[in-house]
């Protein structure tokens, strides 16, 4: 399991591709709910707990969808299982290191005066969705092996669509 874990962070840190994680059912099953888990602590930190769980599973049945049939138009679907399993693991990872940052820009956000700390955290924030970005593209480029910067593209299609998908289910109060 210490192999595997190590897997996952060297995908974040773009040394391992999807195509370095066993293709396994178990394994897919274990990401997903890790992804769940720290999703909703996520979504939880400003959402009651009904909106964090639909958030969380538009957002899984999204990620799901867009990748099979991203896969299954480029007739890659035997890649499918090792590259859910590679975008659900780091997302647990990206999540989980997001938490303290939201944590914290919370705090700062009800805060008077605290402009300098705010402005820090929110620029972490960014720093922190440009490395999804890339993380993310990264399992595409490898995934679909293509390059970089359409595997980059097609992460920001996600998040656009998963953004304002958010936006319209919470009447325009995602962020």
């Amino acid at each position: 399991m210490n192999a595997l874990i190590r897997r996952i962070f060297d995908i974040c840190l773009l040394r391992a591709g999807p195509q370095d994680l066993p293709d396994s059912s178990f394994l897919l099953r274990f990401a997903l709910i890790g992804y769940i888990l720290s999703g909703l602590l996520i979504a939880s930190n400003n959402q009651d707990l009904g909106t964090a769980a639909l958030l969380v599973a538009v957002d899984v049945a999204l990620i799901t969808c867009l990748l099979f049939m991203l896969l299954w138009a480029r007739g890659l679907n035997h890649r499918y299982r090792q590259t859910l399993t590679a975008v659900l693991g780091t997302g647990i990872v990206l999540e989980l290191v997001s938490w303290p940052i939201l944590s914290w820009q919370s705090y700062n956000i009800a805060q008077p005066g605290v402009t300098n700390s705010l402005m820090f955290s929110s620029l972490l924030l960014w720093a922190w969705l440009f490395w999804n970005i890339l993380v993310l593209g990264h399992i595409l480029r490898n995934t679909l092996s293509t390059q970089l910067m359409i595997g980059i593209g097609l992460a920001m299609l996600y998040l656009f669509l998963s953004f304002n998908i958010s936006r319209i289910l919470i009447g325009g109060q995602a962020g």
